[in-house]
């Protein structure tokens, strides 16, 4: 497998607030610095596998790093037909993110985007983008990204589903 790591400058990404000192009540919770970052990794990543789907129907798993809010993007570089199984590929590349990872302490978050399949309650198979996002001081998340199909036959993007997981991209933490 040929990793191919490019840079990608994403503009500064304008983040509404969440509670304005007009508002009688505050939130019952505020997001830390590194978990706004975190959204900000998730919100790119998605984009641009949706970005890849709405152009070619489909997209294959790659990751995002980022070293001081500059994002690089690590993806394959191969052939197309001699790109491995999308799900070997993710598997791979979620232990090159790890090795990334223990080999440059500069990068302070990193995310992996991938084609999923879940069923749903009524056991129908449902597609989406699911990504794993990791901060070096923040427990990381799953968020999966539901695409749906309307009356039309076409594909709407769903409610987002965020849970936590025990399968971090960085093995080391901050100190």
């Amino acid at each position: 497998m040929r990793f191919l790591t490019a840079i990608f400058l994403f503009a500064v990404m304008s983040v509404s607030p969440v509670w304005s000192a007009d508002d009688s009540t505050p939130p019952a919770t505020e997001k830390s610095d590194a978990q706004k970052d975190m959204d900000a990794l998730a919100q790119a990543g998605i984009r641009q596998a949706l970005e890849a789907i709405a152009k070619s129907g489909g997209m294959y798993p790659f990751g995002l790093i980022s070293v001081d809010g500059n994002l690089q993007v690590v993806g394959y570089s191969g052939a197309k037909e001699e790109a491995p199984d999308p799900e070997d590929w993710a598997k791979g590349l979620f232990m090159k993110l790890r090795q990334i990872g223990n080999e440059q302490p500069e990068v302070n978050m990193m995310s992996i985007y991938r084609l999923h399949e879940i069923e749903n309650d009524e056991g129908e198979k449902v597609v989406g983008v699911w990504a794993e996002v990791d901060h070096r001081e923040v427990r990381p998340w799953v968020i999966f990204i539901p695409l749906l199909e309307n009356e039309d036959g076409k594909h709407e993007i769903g409610e987002a589903i965020y849970y936590a997981t025990d399968q971090p991209l960085f093995e080391k933490r901050g100190e």
